[in-house]
């Protein structure tokens, strides 16, 4: 009787860490550009869902029309289409966003965090600590934009649009405990960054 328990014990062990293993590796596999895809338009959507129980079993099939209706044109390939189905399971279960850059954005690469339309941008903006913050944006086109910074846990720390008009284009965020942060940008026209620059205020 004890051999058969341990024999049952061993078989639930493995079984849980190959799924878990499984899981891991499917993450890893998740490129930059299908996780800024689905950070910027389908995140939104999906955020107030989170829970284990939500989790889909459907298959990345089912879902390929609904990506591809709400993802426009965005160049997704039937193998990146299961990478979405990857990274909706991981927010439902974890009730948290995942970016495979998940360091800290550098100057020359603000395009590598943009759609392919330049419309929208999901930048990891790493582990900050707690205090004041100014975020600094410059664009090379006039047009209307909204600015999102989020924890990693889908709280939000700052939520605010900005007109053609508005010469200031700095805005103010405050965290009151560490967090790893990411910052969403969306416009309904053509969007390039010029400029981003983060700095702690002085207290």
């Amino acid at each position: 009787m004890i051999k058969i328990t341990n024999f049952l014990f061993l078989v639930m062990f493995f079984s849980i860490f190959s799924v878990s293993l499984s899981g891991d590796e499917e993450m890893e596999r998740v490129s930059t550009k299908t996780a800024v895809v689905f950070n910027t338009l389908c995140a939104k959507c999906h955020e107030g869902q989170c829970s284990g129980r939500l989790s889909f079993d459907t298959g990345a099939e089912a879902a390929d029309s609904h990506i591809r209706r709400y993802a426009g044109d965005t160049n997704i390939s039937a193998g990146e289409t299961k990478d979405f189905f990857t990274l909706l399971n991981y927010m439902k279960k974890k009730c948290a966003l995942y970016m495979p850059d998940n360091g800290r954005w550098k100057p020359e690469n603000l395009s590598h965090f943009a759609l392919p339309s330049h419309d929208g941008y999901f930048i990891p903006l790493g582990a900050m600590k707690s205090g004041s913050y100014s975020l600094n944006i410059e664009t090379k086109e006039h047009v209307v934009f909204r600015v999102e910074v989020m924890s990693e846990h889908l709280d939000s720390l700052l939520y605010e649009s900005r007109c053609p008009d508005q010469e200031d284009q700095t805005f103010h965020f405050t965290i009151d405990e560490p967090v790893d942060a990411f910052l969403r940008i969306r416009s309904r026209e053509p969007l390039h960054l010029t400029s981003l620059e983060i700095r702690k205020d002085e207290e």
